[in-house]
């Protein structure tokens, strides 16, 4: 049977980043094929993708990946912990992965696996640093990070300085602790992230971050700037795989991107019909929180300003962001909490279908490969998650295609991408 390894990503959009780790990944683990299970069409930092989940499955089979799963949005759109847990579960229940790489700043396994140790058994010395860091008014993440630094001096457990500021390395803690908690068979491995920093714009790179990307294209958002930005251009066209940049010029060309601020006005009805006590239910929004949120709905502009004018020292930009996105789209903390129930194909290359094959007849649970047939594969409470996910799909769908004034798509009429 053929070896596999799976790879967690957003690709939001995709780089030379992206594709340099689904090569290393596949060389370092002799891998056959690279399985993706990429977020939807809403993302980790709180806000809506550039591009489609289609159109970025697309850019993903061109840049090399074999096989793209849709990761659900009660994951996609959760912090690191639910994000791993849920795309973790998901691998592991696929029963044919051997192997799960991540990208991180330090390029060290040990260490990951060192801390998810530590999160996973909270022995009494890091719990009672944990409760002296909240004391003093620390938000959870800088306690658990202080607590977390105190407890590897204490023990002489060799910790980089920096390694717990790092997103990537946060990331693949959780991708570490989410395995241990399953007691899974798939292995860890973990590729160094080349290049650019996970929040640097610079794009004159080899391997520039998303988030480079992302400012560049929002600077040159009309057709008629895109065509006008030779500068632009050029450094786009470097910062991806040649077939991805290709097929990404023709969706500038046609299409304008989904940004966050398109969602404002869903957003601020969505607010106006809550309390802050009703606002609580859902996933990220604290009672500190929603009454802020409260108090300041008044001033509401557009989703970036709200986000702006509510941030504070304790609670970060994408920590508010997602709080809003998750009132926004209805996502409690219990839907973060589910065990998955199914995954469903996005696309995959022709020359894979044989593996194709073989995860549908080893999975624990149902691939969902033609949207319209979910109700014969799925049982009740399975059906109701995916059309929560068929929800946000079409609420992408028909924001993007009133800004685009296209023709709207249901979601169970896009069938799976294939080259």
């Amino acid at each position: 049977m053929k070896k596999a390894v799976g790879i967690i990503a957003e690709y939001n959009p995709f780089h030379n980043g992206h594709a340099y780790q689904i090569e290393q990944s596949k060389k370092l683990t002799k891998a056959d094929v690279a399985v993706v299970l990429m977020s939807g069409d809403f993302v980790q930092r709180g806000t809506p993708a550039l591009f489609s989940k289609h159109e970025r499955a697309n850019m993903a089979l061109l840049g090399g990946a074999d096989i793209v799963l849709e990761l659900p949005g009660s994951y996609a759109c959760s912090s690191a912990e639910y994000f791993a847990k849920g795309g973790v579960g998901i691998f592991h229940a696929l029963n044919c992965i051997e192997f799960l790489s991540f990208g991180s700043e330090s390029g060290s396994l040990e260490s990951c696996r060192c801390i998810a140790e530590i999160l996973r058994e909270e022995p009494n010395s890091y719990q009672q640093e944990l409760k002296k860091s909240l004391k003093q008014g620390l938000s959870f993440p800088s306690a658990r990070k202080a607590a977390l630094k105190t407890y590897c001096q204490r023990h002489s457990l060799a910790l980089d300085e920096n390694f717990l500021d790092q997103p990537n390395n946060i990331l693949g803690i959780e991708y570490c602790k989410a395995l241990l908690a399953l007691n899974s068979s798939i292995k860890p491995v973990t590729i160094e992230r080349k290049g650019s920093s996970y929040h640097s714009t610079d794009l004159s790179s080899l391997y520039p971050s998303a988030s480079a990307i992302r400012t560049a294209l929002k600077e040159t958002t009309s057709a008629e700037k895109i065509s006008g930005s030779e500068t632009v251009l050029s450094s786009l066209s470097t910062a991806q795989p040649q077939p991805v940049w290709n097929y990404m010029q023709k969706l500038l060309i046609r299409d304008t991107l989904i940004e966050e601020n398109d969602f404002s006005l869903l957003l601020k009805y969505q607010l106006m019909q809550h309390t802050p006590e009703t606002l609580c239910q859902y996933a990220d929004l604290s009672p500190d929180l929603s009454r802020r949120i409260y108090r300041q709905l008044n001033k509401f502009a557009s989703f970036s300003q709200f986000v702006s004018l509510l941030k504070t020292k304790e609670l970060t930009y994408t920590r508010i962001s997602r709080g809003l996105l998750h009132a926004l789209l209805g996502i409690t903390p219990a839907m973060e909490n589910l065990t998955p129930s199914y995954v469903r194909l996005l696309g995959f290359r022709r020359e894979n279908s044989d593996f194709l094959r073989i995860m549908q007849k080893n999975s624990q649970i149902p691939i969902i490969t033609k949207g319209a047939d979910y109700k014969k594969a799925l049982d009740s409470s399975a059906c109701g998650v995916f059309e929560k996910d068929l929800f946000l799909s079409d609420l992408y769908e028909s924001v993007k295609s009133t800004k685009k004034q296209t023709a709207f798509v249901n979601d169970l009429q896009k069938p799976p991408v294939i080259l």
